[in-house]
């Protein structure tokens, strides 16, 4: 499995958790993911967090390390999210972990304010491949396919890597499509499709 640790940009020690990092962080979650990366200045988020400059930067070396701690935040997320499925599913963990994904889709669309995935929206704002932004949305990316292909390994599926694979590219072509003219699925195709190739 693809780990997913947050490189390090800003070369500065790691401080304990604060009530002023929790509203940074919290404020620029939300300006990014509703605005954009690059439309959201780095004073707009001090004035939205009401926190001194001086905090601001003791917490956050540059944009860049924010940007890198919101994504890693959403990482975070989604991992406990997972893991207290898996348990509370027991030995049907492989369907709810396929089904997790699946639904991702609807309830992400269904959700106000919706503007697709955050992890391709802020990848296609860094063009190089190799800047801390892509590789975290690279190894979550990574990650969720590994999990569906764990899922689809233990069902005795005949080709659980390649079909991981499609079902990745399935769901991301789902949520761009919806980012862009809205979930219109009255046939529940996409969920159809889903379970056709899991089957």
């Amino acid at each position: 499995m693809v780990g997913t640790s947050s490189p390090a940009l800003g070369a500065r020690p790691e401080l304990k958790p604060s009530a002023a990092r929790e509203r940074i962080l919290a404020t620029a979650s939300r300006l990014f993911y509703c605005v954009g990366i690059r439309a959201v200045g780095v004073d707009r988020v001090i004035a939205e967090s009401e926190v001194a400059r001086m905090t601001f930067f003791r917490h956050f070396p540059s944009k860049d390390d924010l940007v890198v701690a919101f994504l890693t935040r959403r990482v975070e997320l989604a991992q406990a999210e997972l893991a207290q499925l898996r348990e509370k599913a027991g030995a049907d963990w492989p369907h709810a972990v396929l089904a997790w994904v699946a639904d991702g889709v609807t309830t992400a669309c269904e959700t106000e304010g919706f503007r697709g995935c955050e992890f391709i929206n802020t990848a296609a704002e860094f063009s190089d491949p190799e800047h801390p932004v892509r590789i975290i949305a690279a190894q979550h990316r990574a990650w969720i396919r590994d999990q569906m292909q764990e899922a689809l390994t233990e069902l005795n599926h005949p080709a659980p890597g390649s079909t991981a694979e499609q079902l990745l590219m399935l769901r991301t072509a789902a949520v761009i499509a919806a980012s862009l003219e809205g979930l219109d699925d009255p046939d529940n195709t996409f969920t159809h499709t889903w379970w056709s190739l899991v089957a």
